[in-house]
């Protein structure tokens, strides 16, 4: 009997001890990047991997390529004008995000407000503080904001976008 009760108190001991000695340590960027944040500088960095699985012909030589101005296969419209849209999308993507400030919570919540409609969203911070996973309360969508720099004041993140990385510098709101 006795060497029963040495074992369980052995053994709730061990597991206490587990318990407390793995216990989860906020990161300190979690506590940084808590507040409101107003965007200085947008800059678009094109990933050539994404443009590769966007445009699976881009490093093709043998494939046919329309010329500029003329409709190449039917259907489909010249590359000048599907590079002209594009560049106009990611024109229109650089200014929404320079008008968007960014209001990260403690509870683990977040809003970007955008002009048109704000995003909802819950995060979590991974990679030794690197990388931020959210998701889209609206929709359950996740994406991956990898931070690039941070300090009090200022924060320089990466947000990949379906064929363009975009980085975006912040400033802390006072």
């Amino acid at each position: 009997m006795n060497r029963n009760k040495t074992l369980a108190l052995s053994l709730v001991a061990i597991a206490l001890f587990l318990m407390t000695a793995c216990a989860v340590v906020p990161h300190p960027n979690e506590k940084i990047i808590v507040g409101l944040w107003r965007p200085v500088k947008v800059e678009r960095v094109v990933d050539s991997s994404a443009l590769l699985a966007a445009h699976p012909h881009a490093g093709d030589t043998t494939a046919k390529v329309a010329k500029p101005g003329k409709p190449g296969v039917p259907g489909k419209t010249g590359e000048a004008g599907e590079d002209a849209r594009r560049g106009a999308n990611l024109e229109r993507l650089q200014q929404i995000e320079m008008r968007a400030t960014l209001e990260i919570f403690a509870n683990k919540t977040a809003i970007k407000h955008y002009p048109a409609k704000p995003l909802n969203a819950t995060w979590k911070m991974k990679g030794n503080g690197t990388r931020i996973v959210a998701k889209n309360l609206a929709n359950k969508t996740k994406f991956v904001i990898e931070i690039e720099e941070i300090s009090q004041d200022r924060m320089v993140i990466m947000e990949h976008a379906q064929s363009v990385d975009v980085r975006v510098t912040y400033e802390r709101q006072k």
